[in-house]
């Protein structure tokens, strides 16, 4: 059995209380973190994502010598674009943002009925009037009137100066935007006939009858 003088009694019985004092903090801190983490985890799991999958319905279209007008004004002329399973067709106006166009339906977007109509795209969106046309139908393998969804992003109104067109598998910036490929008559409008040979420089044949008179 030990004695300790009242000094070095008070000094232990304090330093016993500041040690119980502590580890009731730390474990009020643990049991706060691990309630924090919990939150966060099933915040993160029940609170829905911004980027949607791969829609259920692709766009197959091709878009030759293609013309966009917005309002009536045209944007964009000589578009060719071969799009093959995409996701997504985007069209930028400065000031306004992106409207994403799909064929399945996604979030945000509103549905515009038979917005393709053979070789031409129309719908509205952001107090805009969009309008591709192309020669030839749009879409490879869809029936003549076709319904898409649109939904508007606003979060790319400074996106460019100009317009723009383009397609691709995300329904978040930074979108796609393919440069148009050069039409078909421009790829050989190289390829030019030479003009005939003049007949002077054709070889001659001499007739049997002239040969006899020599």
């Amino acid at each position: 059995m030990f004695h300790f003088s009242p000094r070095v009694s008070y000094m232990l019985t304090l330093a016993a209380g500041l040690s119980v004092a502590t580890a009731g903090q730390m474990q009020a801190q643990a049991a706060l973190s691990s309630a924090s983490t919990t939150s966060k985890t099933s915040s993160s799991i029940s609170s829905p994502t911004w980027h949607d999958p791969m829609p259920s319905k692709l766009i197959s279209a091709e878009v030759h010598d293609g013309v966009l007008t917005i309002d009536g004004m045209v944007a964009k002329v000589e578009l060719n674009y071969d799009i093959k399973k995409t996701g997504y067709m985007y069209f930028f106006v400065p000031g306004m943002g992106t409207a994403v166009v799909s064929l399945a339906p996604i979030s945000d977007a509103f549905k515009v009925k038979n917005a393709i109509e053979g070789s031409k795209l129309t719908f509205a969106a952001g107090g805009h009037n969009f309008e591709l046309v192309s020669k030839g139908n749009l879409l490879t393998k869809e029936k003549s009137k076709t319904d898409v969804y649109v939904r508007l992003d606003r979060s790319t109104i400074a996106v460019g100066r100009f317009p723009r067109m383009g397609f691709g598998n995300t329904t978040e910036p930074p979108y796609v935007w393919p440069l148009s490929g050069p039409a078909e008559k421009d790829k050989n409008a190289h390829f030019v006939a030479p003009p005939p040979m003049p007949s002077s420089a054709l070889p001659q044949t001499a007739s049997v009858g002239s040969s006899q008179k020599q």
